[in-house]
């Protein structure tokens, strides 16, 4: 009966070390990807005025958002749905990218993928 027990826990134990390896790693994945984007300026001479609707995202850090783009300026940023862990937004983002008129701004300290990710959706909304 020990044996057994024993056996069942050694099991659990390795399915457990197993999962959390395997988190990790996708979790390297993820920031590894967020990193490779090229964030560039963007032209905003082409845009007509109107909405532009983005979104990026890679295993447990996502954001869809709405670029408001008036007289070829990027007026505001809404978050239609984002999903990461609680406190990590990063929405200060969204007023460094306003006021730069560009993706490519600083991060957001303790947020990076956060912020990475709301870059790249911005991006990607003004991408024609």
């Amino acid at each position: 009966m020990k044996r057994k027990i024993l056996i069942a826990v050694a099991v659990l134990f390795v399915a457990v070390a197993a999962t959390g390896l395997w988190y990790k790693i996708r979790l390297n994945e993820m920031y590894n990807t967020f990193e490779s984007e090229q964030i560039t300026d963007i032209d905003l001479g082409s845009f007509e005025n109107g909405e532009y609707t983005g979104d990026a995202g890679d295993f447990v850090i996502s954001v869809r958002l709405s670029v408001t783009v008036e007289n070829h300026c990027i007026t505001r940023i809404d978050i239609l749905n984002q999903s990461g862990g609680k406190g990590y937004e990063a929405h200060e983002i969204l007023d460094r990218i306003i006021e730069a008129q560009s993706p490519d701004v600083d991060v957001v300290t303790g947020a990076t993928g956060s912020s990475r990710c709301i870059m790249i959706a911005v991006r990607n909304a003004l991408t024609p």
